[in-house]
């Protein structure tokens, strides 16, 4: 773990591997992982497939072994390379993670026009016009938000920073709000309504859980449905992955692609029926 936080990582992520270990531990915990080999993990991975855990719960485990046995034998802890001969449990197919586009409108309708209403849908347009992360929107300064060209600069994962563009609807959105804000001279854009502090991932997701029960929304609400739903979107009305991907913040198209580019077969079926070479061939054929 000290070699996780050493190089970089976020606690979150050194948080995420640990729990992960702790499977492996409990059944080799009395051994010397120097002494281990491929038919000792071997049988850990069998013994784990009759785990009665989700198709991601069994992933991370074998994931985090994985790392375990590639980070011995970088540091020349271990001879044998083997971490390359543990396959990854396959995972099922991937579905749509975005909120609902009829989902996204009622949970607009229903912010009002107080203060908190007006924060809330800023809010929500944001997320859903720039695809940010969580994290992002609540560092958002003022002093990084640009409202005459539309766009604002945001810290986000890995303490990277990355240009986000929005559109009029959204600007409006943010200066309606910002018109109200009880605390003018906070250098965040979004605060609470109760103190004089910036608002926390914890806070916009309770607030979206509020909205949500308040309008008798059932699909995914989180601020990551967003995400997905502003990446979804921007690929059926017509983007490209290339772009998306750099709007994203992603490292790779792969990551976009894996994560992002999930339709359902009537999304598919609407942009074969657009797209298709077929339906512009002459009709004498």
């Amino acid at each position: 773990m000290t070699a996780l936080l050493a190089n970089g990582v976020k606690d979150s992520t050194e948080v995420w591997y640990r729990v992960r270990f702790r499977r492996f531990l409990d059944a080799y915990g009395d051994r010397n992982v120097r002494d281990m080999t491929l038919d000792d993990v071997r049988a850990y991975l069998v013994a784990i497939r009759g785990e009665d855990v989700s198709p991601y719960t069994r992933h991370g485990w074998v994931r985090a072994v994985r790392k375990l046995f590639k980070w011995l034998y970088e540091e020349r802890k271990i001879n044998d390379d083997f971490h390359r001969k543990i396959p990854l449990p396959k995972l099922p197919p991937a579905v749509p993670k975005g909120i609902a586009r009829e989902d996204a409108i009622k949970m607009l309708e229903g912010c009002g026009g107080s203060p908190a209403g007006k924060r809330d849908k800023a809010i929500m347009l944001f997320f859903l016009d720039t695809g940010c992360r969580v994290g992002g929107l609540c560092d958002l300064k003022f002093e990084d938000l640009d409202l005459l060209h539309k766009r604002g600069q945001l810290l986000e994962k890995g303490d990277r920073t990355r240009i986000v563009m929005f559109g009029p609807r959204t600007s409006r959105a943010l200066e309606e709000w910002l018109q109200v804000r009880p605390y003018p001279d906070n250098e965040f854009v979004f605060t609470s309504l109760s103190g004089d502090s910036p608002t926390n991932p914890n806070l916009v997701i309770q607030m979206l859980r509020r909205v949500k029960k308040r309008v008798g929304v059932s699909g995914r609400v989180n601020p990551h449905a967003y995400r997905h739903a502003f990446a979804r979107e921007y690929l059926l009305n017509g983007g490209d992955l290339a772009t998306l991907s750099q709007i994203l913040g992603h490292s790779s198209l792969a990551v976009t692609k894996q994560y992002y580019a999930v339709f359902t077969m009537e999304e598919l079926r609407e942009k074969h029926t657009a797209f298709s070479p077929v339906r512009n061939l002459p009709e004498t054929i």
